[in-house]
C-alpha cells in the first residue's frame, strides 16, 4: 500500500500543468495517475509493475477515448458555413446616410458617426437615406429601398 502519495501528487501536478500548457494530452495522464493512486491507496493493486501497466492503459484509454470529446468541448464548436452566410455584425438592415453621390455605383455612407465605403445599383445623392443590404468586408452595400420591401 506505498506509493499512493507519488500517483496522487503525480495526477494532480498533471492536471494543474493542463492549465498551464494546454495540449488535452496531460490531464488525460493525470486521470490514469489518479485511479493508481486510489486503487493503490485502496489495496486493489500494491506490486510497481501492476501500478505502472495499470497507469499506461488507464492514461492511453482515457486520452483515445475522451480527447475528441474533451477538446469539442473546450474548443467549442465549427462551421463550415461561408462568411458571407453570417451576419454578426449587425449591419443588415440598417439605415444609412449617403455622404457622397454615387458615381459608376460607388459612393460613401454614414453609419454610427462613421464613414463606410459603399456600393449601390440605386442612383443615391449625398443626403438620402438608404439601407444596408449586405457586406463583403468593410464594404456595404445599399439600397434605397428597406430590405424587403419595394418601392
Amino acid at each position: 500500500m506505498t506509493g499512493y502519495p507519488f500517483w496522487l501528487m503525480l495526477g494532480l501536478i498533471l492536471l494543474i500543468s493542463e492549465f498551464f500548457a494546454p495540449g488535452m494530452i496531460a490531464a488525460f495522464f493525470g486521470i490514469g495517475a489518479l485511479v493508481v493512486g486510489l486503487l493503490t491507496l485502496f489495496g486493489v493493486i500494491e506490486t510497481l509493475p501492476a501500478q505502472l501497466t495499470l497507469f499506461a492503459l488507464v492514461s492511453l484509454a482515457a486520452l483515445f477515448g475522451l480527447r475528441k470529446h474533451c477538446k469539442r468541448w473546450l474548443t467549442g464548436a465549427t462551421s463550415n458555413r461561408s462568411h458571407s452566410d453570417l451576419d454578426d455584425s449587425g449591419l443588415i438592415g440598417v439605415r444609412v446616410r449617403v455622404l457622397t453621390d454615387f458615381a459608376h455605383g460607388i459612393g460613401q455612407v454614414q453609419h454610427s458617426g462613421a464613414k463606410w465605403d459603399a456600393e449601390s445599383s440605386d442612383p443615391l445623392k449625398a443626403g438620402d437615406p438608404a439601407w444596408v443590404i449586405s457586406h463583403r468586408g468593410i464594404v456595404l452595400t445599399v439600397s434605397s429601398t428597406l430590405p424587403g420591401k419595394s418601392s
